[in-house]
């Protein structure tokens, strides 16, 4: 296999999962934007890639990421000191 046909095979590869994205996107239904961002990240999408799935930009995503991060930390309960 030359190097333009992996090339060509990696490029087909990724137009395919951000296909399967898309399609996992829009099964989620009316979920809010930031659990899908969140879900979609943990599938091992870039913030760009999330963002062009959900027709928004990478900063919007950025800062959806991190709410949801700072969210799960306050409902995380912390380990009481002895």
């Amino acid at each position: 296999m030359t190097e333009k046909d992996m090339a060509q095979a990696c490029s087909a590869l990724e137009r395919i999962g951000l296909v399967l994205g898309a399609l996992y996107s829009a099964h989620l239904g009316e979920v809010d934007q930031s659990i899908k961002a969140e879900r979609l990240h943990r599938c091992g999408f870039s913030n760009a890639n999330v963002a062009a799935l959900l027709g928004t930009t990478t900063n919007a995503i950025n800062v959806a990421l991190h709410r949801a991060r700072k969210t799960s930390r306050r409902k995380s309960p912390k380990a009481k000191k002895k």
